[in-house]
């Protein structure tokens, strides 16, 4: 039967008064040498004392693949290792699993909850996926297939099936006799669902109620009958929000008819959290989140490729319109050149800020169009003071270097103008893109960088042809 991965070493120390479990921090140095020599025994007698997620944990730091394998293989009792496989991250994982039997990766997934066995199986390749399941009881098959039909970042691809159910008409008591014969089946449990006969979800018993309510006390007087529900296709970061919001435990997944699918425990929700941080921060700079477990320089060199290329592109682009204008201005562009990194790195710092909060706003929930409004005159504003303030330092500057005011107004009224229209283009670039399916995240970065080079620069030179030329400063 699927199941939660237990702990072995809180199961082992059970019966004893206190156990010191030894730290990975405390003990990496010494089964560095244990693994190279391979040095099977002791080096099994220490993983077998650590936390399956300190295990995972020395895996993932081992960066050459057979090394991994051999740690694992140590790993010998089923539970022990399909707990140490649910903590490990997706490279390691793939490194660990090409290399087994289908029928192995099977005894291991019957061992994990149905939450974390979807995790596994939907990394596999679909025929890999389909033969594992056959290796599975028909009964722990059955209940996973439904599972692996969603996506993995949605409410349904991070839900555990398992939960704790009682009929309408059951009593407070009842309801603890399930949580005393099931709660194996279903850990951490915070909820008890009462459900109907058609298994819509009616309301939900807390632990705390299930302990003061007296045992005859009807469910449906005890049962919370509106708790926060999510449907299985909502984005898992939506689902993290709420979590947020309204300071849950757990969370009851629903169809569209009310019917219970399953449930989401806060400790899923931790790794969300952990998983869009990293997803967000890798792509706001061009890269992408696999690169915090990866090890190969090359794949890690064409992760983030892509991007730089595109960066080259704008840079070149830059360079020919500042080549243009150096032609166009003659001498007075030696003056002019020398402000160029101010104003591109004034103009691309408030582009990167106002797309990186709304990146983060987008990811948290869809802002509709008159929000959008809203937030874009707040934007403009803030560009516009944030300028005038910039632009005012600048613009003295360039006066005290030059000692002619009308360079001093050229490069204040630049900066001004670059830092509006990066604040704006920042906020509207992630709203464009997520109208076109572009994922914002991944492409607002490098298209934010990119354009305020070039506008920047455009609006720089074009202004100083216009002032200039207008006082005759420069010729026709």
């Amino acid at each position: 039967m699927i199941r939660p991965a237990r702990d072995p070493g809180r199961e082992r120390a059970a019966g004893m008064e206190r156990v010191e479990r030894p730290q990975i921090e405390g003990v990496l140095d010494d089964l560095l040498p244990l693994v190279k020599d391979r040095r099977d025994a002791p080096l099994r007698n220490i993983l077998l004392d650590l936390h399956p997620a300190d295990v995972a944990a020395f895996i993932g730091s081992l960066r050459d693949e057979d090394d991994r394998r051999y740690v694992f293989g140590l790993l010998t009792e089923p539970e022990i290792a399909s707990a140490v496989l649910t903590e490990l991250s997706g490279p390691a994982r793939e490194d660990i699993t090409q290399d087994l039997h289908h029928d192995a990766i099977a005894d291991l997934v019957e061992e994990m909850s149905t939450d974390d066995a979807a995790d596994v199986l939907q990394e596999l390749a679909p025929e890999r996926a389909s033969k594992v399941l056959e290796g599975m009881g028909a009964e722990e098959a059955a209940a996973m297939r439904p599972l692996l039909g969603y996506d993995e970042e949605s409410a349904g691809g991070i839900m555990d099936a398992e939960v704790l159910t009682v009929p309408l008409g059951a009593t407070v008591g009842e309801a603890r006799e399930v949580v005393r014969a099931r709660s194996e089946e279903a850990e951490p449990f915070f909820f008890v669902f009462v459900v109907d006969d058609e298994g819509r979800l009616r309301g939900t018993l807390s632990l705390r109620t299930l302990v003061l309510k007296h045992s005859g006390t009807p469910v449906v007087e005890a049962m919370d009958t509106q708790p926060v529900t999510v449907p299985p296709d909502m984005d898992q970061e939506r689902v993290a929000e709420i979590f947020r919001r309204y300071d849950l435990l757990s969370v009851p997944v629903v169809d569209a008819k009310g019917r219970l699918l399953g449930r989401i425990t806060v400790d899923d929700v931790v790794d969300v959290m952990r998983e869009e941080a990293e997803e967000d921060i890798a792509r706001m700079v061009g890269t992408d989140e696999e690169e915090f477990d990866e090890s190969s320089v090359r794949r890690i060199a064409f992760l983030r490729l892509p991007w730089i290329l595109t960066s080259l592109a704008g840079g070149l682009f830059a360079g020919a319109v500042l080549r243009h204008f150096t032609g166009t201005l003659g001498l007075v562009a030696v003056f002019l050149v020398s402000f160029v990194p101010v104003i591109t790195a004034m103009a691309g710092n408030a582009g990167s800020q106002a797309a990186t909060i709304m990146v983060r706003r987008l990811a948290l929930r869809p802002v509709g169009a008159r929000e959008m409004g809203s937030i874009v005159v707040r934007e403009t504003r803030v560009g516009l003071l944030v300028g005038l303030i910039c632009g005012v330092v600048a613009g003295t500057t360039a006066v005290i270097f030059k000692g002619i005011w009308l360079y001093g107004v050229v490069v204040s009224a630049a900066m001004i103008a670059a830092i509006l229209v990066a604040a704006i283009l920042g906020t509207t670039a992630p709203v464009f893109f997520r109208r076109v399916r572009v994922d914002p995240a991944v492409a607002t970065g490098p298209f934010v960088s990119m354009t305020n080079d070039v506008v920047g620069l455009l609006i720089y030179f074009g202004l100083a042809v216009l002032l200039l030329g207008l006082a005759g400063e420069i010729g026709p």
